[in-house]
């Protein structure tokens, strides 16, 4: 969902965002970059438009969102929510940070200690078979994300 891209002599942070096709404030929130500048050779963080993931979708935090407002909004835990954007309890977001979250009819289940295909299938309403066949590799491992497209 994320590419690396390194600026070339001659390009601003306007030139990279205009090129990959987002606003400067949004690649100035992924990167986490103070000052707006970049340097020739620099290495930054930009969205790869060309391969949509098919799950989840970007949301911008607005002033006055929380974690639990919106994974309320798109009907997910929010412990799984920040696991899914590797964020903690503590881990304070804001506005116009960007994080996933699940798309229309689409379920996610962050696996933990003891999780086997079957359980995790019956928690997300599918057959192991289905389940598997959206997931390529399943070890079932902590923290191993699991998807289901109804």
């Amino acid at each position: 969902m994320y590419s690396i891209y390194q600026v070339m002599e001659g390009e601003s942070l306007e030139d990279v965002a205009n090129k990959v096709g987002i606003s400067m404030d949004e690649l100035i929130s992924i990167n986490g970059i103070s000052n707006g500048m970049v340097k020739p050779l620099d290495y930054v963080v930009v969205p790869n438009r060309n391969n949509e993931n098919m799950y989840f979708k970007r949301y911008t935090i607005s002033k006055g969102d929380t974690i639990y407002s919106i994974a309320r909004r798109y009907g997910v835990n929010p412990s799984d929510l920040l696991r899914l954007n590797g964020l903690n309890n503590e881990d304070t977001i804001y506005p116009g940070d960007v994080i996933f979250v699940p798309k229309d009819g689409v379920s996610f289940y962050v696996t933990g200690m003891d999780d086997t295909l079957l359980g995790v299938s019956q928690k997300m309403g599918a057959t192991p078979n289905e389940l598997s066949n959206m997931n390529s590799t399943i070890y079932l491992t902590n923290d191993q994300l699991l998807v289901y497209k109804k």
